[in-house]
């Protein structure tokens, strides 16, 4: 009996200590680390990844000059970012979004938006025609900053 309890023990430890390190390397997977911003770091269990898009159709294009060339207003607020983080976007569509210009800078970054300018002349495509069925141009984004 004393050997069956100690055996039972025994498991119980190994068992735990198994499910501890398991625990301990998934929470090492997700972590996310961020080795240089447009800030001073903080801690980076603060670090956080968020993403978004402005949304097929519904994007909201403002004309830049001549009814061509737009910018985009995006907001990440809902990030809750206290500190400028790393963006990353790109411009999805249906259709000839590969031959605008600007389509992977960032302009004007704050802790909750961003801009980007389109320049569309080489595409042809009007502000007006971005959201429709044919072209249904968005940005696409992903940011990683820091929450406190």
């Amino acid at each position: 009996m004393k050997v069956a309890v100690t055996l039972l023990v025994v498991l119980c430890v190994f068992t735990w200590s198994v499910d501890a390190k398991r625990k301990q390397r998934k929470n090492k997977a997700f972590q996310t680390q961020i080795l240089s911003g447009e800030e001073e770091n903080s801690a980076n269990n603060c670090a956080k990844v968020c993403s978004g898009t402005t949304g097929r159709r519904v994007t909201d294009y403002q004309d830049y000059d001549d009814g061509v060339n737009v910018f985009v207003d995006v907001d990440m607020s809902g990030c809750a970012f206290v500190k400028i983080p790393n963006v990353v976007i790109s411009v999805e569509g249906n259709s000839s979004h590969w031959t605008a210009l600007g389509t992977s800078s960032v302009y004007i970054a704050t802790p909750s938006s961003f801009r980007v300018y389109l320049a569309n002349s080489e595409a042809g495509v009007k502000k007006d025609q971005l959201n429709t069925e044919s072209y249904q141009w968005n940005i696409d984004w992903v940011a990683v900053g820091f929450t406190c």
